[in-house]
């Protein structure tokens, strides 16, 4: 596959992605208050944030998801044979961790070990962007048959569908 190929077969998928998110409704508008009778504490309660249409989670899916499929992309080169750019492509995974970061606590039980799966690959497949690294050791984490089901449902999941129906 050449670049520009590679490159419009990202942008197609992204796009795809970001169309699916963006015409929730769910993700426009914010989550009603809790109802005035809930306890303000209770010490049997856990202190994970429940994940909302307007979580940190839902808010930046569709970014994260974008900047997953433009790193996968990218590492997908070296599949081809090309030569990767390890500048750029620990420049993105570090912003992709520091998003995910912020993500993490607010993901929706559904999906949050296939987020902290993805995060994980990514940062083991950046720790091998080095002279002398193995083309393997950083095309597997993200492209091996481990992680696959984690990055696909990572990128299929849609917040405003987990939120529909719920009050």
């Amino acid at each position: 596959m050449t670049a520009p190929r590679r490159w419009f077969l990202a942008i197609v998928a992204a796009a795809t992605t970001m169309a699916g998110c963006s015409s929730s409704p769910e993700a426009a508008s914010p989550e009603a208050a809790p109802p005035a009778s809930a306890p303000a504490s209770s010490s049997t309660q856990t202190t994970r944030p429940s994940a909302t249409a307007t979580s940190a989670f839902c808010l930046d899916l569709s970014t994260f998801q974008v900047g997953v499929i433009a790193y996968s992309a990218e590492v997908g080169a070296a599949i081809e044979g090309e030569p990767l750019d390890f500048k750029e492509l620990r420049r993105k995974a570090v912003l992709i961790a520091d998003m995910g970061e912020r993500m993490q606590a607010s993901a929706p039980p559904d999906v949050a070990k296939h987020f902290r799966t993805v995060l994980k690959a990514i940062d083991t497949s950046a720790s091998h962007l080095k002279s002398g690294a193995k083309t393997r050791d950083v095309v597997d984490p993200v492209y091996g048959e481990r992680n696959r089901p984690a990055f696909e449902a990572v990128n299929e999941y849609d917040c405003g569908a987990a939120f529909q129906g719920k009050a």
